[in-house]
């Protein structure tokens, strides 16, 4: 695509939510911009799965890419960006991936920030112009979404990580069983168990499983909320697919 940011990046977060909103014709205000591209290749396709993947690093995914073998056929089959983090850590990220606005607008450096925020996120918006919505993420998180959208499935705290995919993948799939038609998951275990084998194809693994579940009806979007915390890199992956 060119490039509208810089020569470094092809978006920034802040453009996923607007993206999303034009190509499912939801009234959203944000700063922002639709990507025409994505817009015009998610044009005929009216329910959308995002899949947020905690620590997911540029550099990290190009280094490793042979090991993500089912997200590199996203990748290649569909559209690849370079993208923008508007922050270093989970919660700032994420709160800029769905309200489209930067750490410094949106204010939400923690959980409890949300209650406190007047932006409300894409999911919200959409759900109260009649789109059924979806959140899968840990407890906290998830539940400042109770009573703003259709479906919330939290995951408990647990230290064992893989189980906590897991059960957010198995979630994912019941939200896409339930007819809901744009839904947002968060996939934790890059971050704490590191760029491993066994994390990568593991990772890989749970995004084929949620894929074939969502079948060929919808668009699928991958993006990191943040490169490795020891990384001094800004850039995320941003896949936006059809099929897998």
């Amino acid at each position: 695509m060119q490039r509208r940011c810089s020569e470094e990046f092809d978006l920034e977060q802040i453009d996923i939510a607007p993206t999303i909103s034009k190509i499912m014709n939801i009234t959203f205000q944000s700063d922002g911009k639709p990507i025409e591209e994505i817009v015009t290749h998610g044009k005929n396709y009216n329910k959308i799965l995002l899949l947020i993947i905690d620590a997911f690093g540029y550099s990290h995914y190009i280094k490793s890419k042979n090991f993500f073998q089912n997200i590199s056929k996203m990748s290649n089959n569909g559209r690849f960006y370079r993208c923008k983090a508007n922050a270093d850590r989970t919660t700032p990220a994420i709160a800029s991936i769905l309200c489209g606005r930067k750490p410094e607008v949106h204010r939400i450096y923690s959980t409890g920030d949300v209650y406190k925020s007047h932006f409300k996120s894409i999911l919200e918006t959409a759900s109260e112009q009649g789109i059924k919505s979806a959140i899968i993420m840990e407890e906290k998180g998830a539940l400042t979404f109770e009573k703003r959208i259709d479906a919330v499935k939290f995951v408990k705290e647990r230290d064992n990580i893989i189980e906590f995919d897991d059960i957010a993948k198995e979630a994912t799939i019941e939200a896409i069983k339930e007819g809901c038609k744009l839904t947002v998951t968060h996939l934790r275990s890059l971050d704490k168990l590191g760029y491993t084998l066994k994390a990568i194809r593991y990772v890989d693994k749970n995004v084929l499983e949620i894929a074939k579940a969502y079948g060929t009806n919808g668009l699928i979007m991958l993006c990191g909320d943040h490169p490795p915390h020891e990384s001094k890199e800004y850039l995320v992956p941003f896949i936006v697919s059809k099929v897998v």
